[in-house]
């Protein structure tokens, strides 16, 4: 009833799948390159392929399929329509839908890459979001030398020298250690 109240729209639609909890379990004797043809072929019938958009059908599909099959399906229709997955999601949705949808398909695609930037976002501009970089930094915790990594390569820096010109105090050594902490793991 909560989420009634919130949401709505398409928003609604998307976050309503990610709550069912539908991502199959990966079964190479199902999820074949067959299968992979097939997804292609309905995500571009439900999105460039037609006048409008299914964004129920594929929140559906993209909720439901596990990672190392999108994965082939993101490159397989790369290679048959010369445009990512993403790039698709960026022209046929809008607004936090958008945004959303971006953020799952990057989890289950590009996971360090996707919460490296969102350490990025948390500290670009005038002033560092400091709740999303310190949710951040503790959500994904256990990864987090493989974010560092990411960040490092995606943008030039390390997370460290990040932290030491964007925050400072304890609240640095805090995120700092953190940092240190999974850098040694």
């Amino acid at each position: 009833m909560a989420l009634n109240r919130e949401l709505g729209g398409h928003f609604e639609k998307l976050i309503v799948n990610c709550l069912q909890g539908i991502e199959e379990e990966y079964d190479p004797g199902y999820h074949t390159d067959d299968l992979v043809a097939e997804d292609v072929e309905t995500l571009y019938k439900m999105g460039e392929g037609k006048f409008g958009t299914d964004e129920e059908g594929i929140f559906r599909l993209l909720c439901a399929r596990p990672d190392e099959h999108l994965k082939k399906v993101n490159q397989a229709y790369a290679d048959k329509y010369d445009v990512t997955l993403f790039h698709v999601m960026e022209r046929e949705l809008g607004g936090k839908t958008r945004d959303a949808t971006l953020y799952l398909l990057g989890m289950k695609l590009k996971p360090y890459d996707t919460v490296a930037k969102l350490i990025e976002k948390s500290v670009k501009g005038v002033g560092t979001n400091e709740l999303l970089l310190s949710s951040t930094i503790i959500r994904y915790q256990m990864y987090l030398k493989e974010v560092m990594g990411a960040f490092q390569e995606l943008f030039g820096k390390s997370l460290h020298e990040v932290l030491k010109h964007e925050i400072g105090g304890d609240y640095r050594r805090l995120l700092t250690e953190l940092c240190d902490v999974a850098a040694q793991s």
